[in-house]
């Protein structure tokens, strides 16, 4: 099985960066490469593979760490 790339867009305007940070320290024991990237307009998105998985418009809250687990394995 491949490493997984995860990735978490986070909005700097809104101070998103603690969570995006939680979220990537929270993963650390999942087999997947982690990249936080800097957004703005309220975003924070989770793509795994290149793929969206989890946007917070979409969603109107932030993901949970067990969800994002589940989508990765």
């Amino acid at each position: 099985m491949n490493k997984h790339e995860i990735e978490i867009v986070y909005c700097v305007p809104c101070g998103l960066l603690p969570q995006a940070e939680k979220l990537k320290n929270d993963l650390k024991n999942v087999d997947a490469t982690i990249k936080l990237k800097e957004g703005d307009k309220g975003v924070f998105d989770v793509f795994l593979d290149g793929k969206l998985v989890f946007s917070r418009y979409k969603e109107k809250r932030l993901p949970n760490l067990g969800e994002i687990i589940e989508m990765v394995e």
